[in-house]
C-alpha cells in the first residue's frame, strides 16, 4: 500500500481559475469532465475553487474524496470525508469511500465490514481486494468473478486483470482485458493493460506499441514511459530507453524507479566515470544491495578501485545471498584485488548450475586456475566454443519457453539440461512449468530434489511451497516450506505473498 502523499495546489492556477469569475456549478463541471478524463490533479483544483464558494456541497466534497482517492492522497481523502459527513453525507456511497480508505490503511478487514453487503461493482473491488490484503484467493477471484457478472467497470476489471497477471493467468487475463476494451476503449487502465499483457506473453515488439499509446494518451504519466524504457533496453535499443527515462524524469523527478534505470542505462553504456561522480557522494547513505548501491559498485570496479568495490559487493551478498549479479561482481572484484581463492568461494556455486552464462564461467575458470584447482579443467571444456554455444542455444530456448509459458516445450528442454547432471536450477524450472502443466506430483518431486540439494536457498524451498500451494497438496508443509523461504529471504515480496495464501489456505 501506498503512504499517504500530499499535493500542494498550484497556486497560479487557483488564481487563474477565480481570476476568470467562472461560476461554482461551471468549476464542478470541468472538475467532473476532468475526473472523467483522469486528469485528477486538474478536477482537484477546479473542485478546490468551487468549494471555495460551496463549502458545504455534498456533491462537490464527495467527488473530492474521490478525487483524493484516485491520487492516493489518504489524509486529503479523510479530511474531505469528514467534511462530506459534516454536510449530511451518508449511504453506501459513504461506506465505500470509508472502506476504501481503510483498504489504504492496510485494514481489510475493517474494509470488508465497512461494504456489508454492497453489490456495486466498486464494492466487489475493494472486497476483492480485501480479501487478497488477507491471502484469501479464492475469496478474491470469486469477488472479482461476482463483480464481473454483475457489469463491472474498468476499475474492478482492471484490478481482476492484475491480479490474474500476478498469477499468470494470462488467458483469463485477455478475456477481462477485452472487457476493459468494451467498456472504456480509450481509458488508462486499459491502454496499459494491453501493454502489460503482452509483455507478459513475451510479444515485445506488440507491447511497445501499446505502451507508445498510452504516453501519447497520458503524456503526463510516467509509468508507462518507464516500461517502455525497459523493453527498449531488452531490444538493445538503450539510447531509445534513456531518452525515455528523461522524459520520465521530467514527469516524477522524485521516483526512485526513475533514477535506477537512468544509471542502469548509464552502466549499460559504459559510463562509469559520471556514475562514480554522480553517486561518490551518497555512498554512505546507499542501502546494501540496492540496485544503486551496486551500480555504483561495478562503476568502482570498472574505475580500477576493487577493493571498495569488493567491500559493497560484500555487503550485498549478505543482504541477498541469491542474487547471481552480486555474487558475480564480488567474485570479480576478488580477482582484480588479487584473493582468487575467496574468489573461487564465490564463484563455484554460481558455476556449478548447467544454466551457468559465459561471463560466470570465465571468471570461475580464471579464479580455479590460479588456485589450481582441479574444476579448472571441466569448465575449460564448458567454454569451448562449439560446446558453449550448443549449450547457450538450448539454455536461451527453455527461458524463451518460459517467458512464452510454452510449458511442454520448457518441460522438454530442462528435462535434457537435467541430463547433463543434478542441478537444482535446472530441477526449479522444471517444477515451474510441471506445476502450470498440471502436473502437481512432478512439480513437487522436482521442487522437492532441488531444495534437498540446498537446503537453505530461499528460492527452492519457496518453489517447493508454491508447487503444492498450487495443486492444493500438503498445504501445511507448503507453509513451513515458505516459512522457511521468507526466513531466508525476508524482504521477497514474492515469498511474502504466497506465504500469505498459504497462511489463508490452511487455516
Amino acid at each position: 500500500m501506498k503512504a499517504s502523499i500530499h499535493f500542494a495546489l498550484p497556486l497560479a492556477a487557483l488564481l487563474a481559475l477565480t481570476a476568470c469569475g467562472e461560476s461554482p456549478e461551471a468549476l464542478f463541471e470541468k472538475a467532473r469532465a476532468d475526473f472523467a478524463a483522469e486528469n485528477y490533479q486538474e478536477a482537484r483544483i477546479a473542485l478546490g475553487s468551487a468549494l471555495g464558494e460551496r463549502p458545504g456541497d455534498s456533491a462537490m466534497l464527495a467527488l473530492l474524496v474521490e478525487t483524493h482517492l484516485r491520487l492516493g492522497d489518504i489524509d486529503g481523502a479523510e479530511g474531505a470525508l469528514r467534511r462530506l459527513e459534516r454536510a449530511g453525507g451518508k449511504g453506501p456511497a459513504l461506506a465505500r469511500m470509508k472502506a476504501q480508505i481503510a483498504l489504504l490503511r492496510q485494514k481489510p478487514e475493517q474494509a470488508l465490514a465497512l461494504l456489508g453487503a454492497d453489490d456495486s461493482a466498486d464494492g466487489w473491488r475493494i472486497r476483492a481486494e480485501s480479501h487478497l490484503a488477507l491471502g484469501a484467493d479464492d475469496a478474491a477471484r470469486q469477488a472479482f468473478e461476482q463483480g464481473m457478472a454483475g457489469g463491472g467497470d474498468i476499475r474492478l476489471a482492471s484490478s481482476y486483470a492484475r491480479y490474474l497477471l500476478l498469477n499468470d493467468d494470462l488467458p483469463r487475463a485477455a478475456f477481462v482485458l477485452r472487457r476493459m476494451q468494451t467498456l472504456a476503449p480509450r481509458s488508462y487502465e486499459a491502454l496499459v493493460m494491453a501493454g502489460d499483457l503482452a509483455a507478459a506473453q513475451g510479444r515485445d515488439e506488440a507491447a511497445i506499441a501499446a505502451y507508445r499509446k498510452v504516453t501519447e494518451a497520458f503524456p503526463d504519466r510516467a509509468p508507462p514511459f518507464l516500461a517502455l524504457a525497459n523493453l527498449q533496453d531488452a531490444a538493445g535499443r538503450v539510447d531509445e530507453a534513456s531518452a525515455l527515462v528523461e522524459q520520465a524524469g521530467k514527469i516524477a523527478p522524485n521516483e526512485p524507479e526513475v533514477e535506477e534505470l537512468r544509471f542502469q542505462l548509464m552502466s549499460e553504456k559504459g559510463e562509469w566515470e559520471q556514475i562514480r561522480d554522480a553517486l561518490q557522494s551518497r555512498e554512505s547513505s546507499l542501502q546494501p544491495g540496492s540496485a544503486l548501491s551496486m551500480t555504483y559498485g561495478e562503476a568502482l570496479l570498472r574505475l580500477n578501485h576493487p577493493e571498495q568495490a569488493r567491500v559493497i559487493f560484500r555487503r550485498a551478498v549478505l543482504r541477498l545471498p541469491g542474487n547471481p549479479y552480486a555474487r558475480l561482481m564480488l567474485g570479480e572484484a576478488q580477482l582484480a584485488s588479487g584473493d582468487a581463492q575467496g574468489a573461487w568461494t564465490t564463484l563455484e556455486p554460481l558455476a556449478a548450475t548447467t544454466l551457468a552464462r559465459t561471463d560466470v564461467l570465465e571468471r570461475a575458470e580464471q579464479a580455479a586456475r590460479q588456485i589450481g584447482a582441479p574444476e579448472a579443467a571441466g569448465l575449460r571444456a564448458r567454454l569451448d566454443p562449439a560446446r558453449l554455444k550448443a549449450t547457450m542455444a538450448l539454455i536461451d530456448h527453455g527461458e524463451g519457453a518460459l517467458a512464452g509459458q510454452d510449458w511442454a516445450t520448457a518441460v522438454s528442454v530442462y528435462t535434457r539440461l537435467l541430463e547433463r547432471g543434478e542441478d537444482p536450477e535446472v530441477l526449479k524450472r522444471l517444477a515451474l512449468a510441471n506445476s502450470r502443466m498440471g502436473d502437481a506430483g512432478a512439480a513437487i518431486a522436482h521442487a522437492d530434489r532441488a531444495a534437498a540439494l540446498d537446503r537453505d536457498n530461499a528460492d527452492y524451498l519457496h518453489m517447493a511451497g508454491a508447487v503444492r500451494l498450487a495443486a492444493g497438496r500438503d498445504l501445511a508443509q507448503a507453509r513451513r516450506l515458505l516459512e522457511a523461504a521468507a526466513l531466508a529471504d525476508p524482504d521477497n515480496r514474492d515469498i511474502a505473498r504466497d506465504l500469505k495464501k498459504a497462511k489463508a489456505a490452511a487455516g
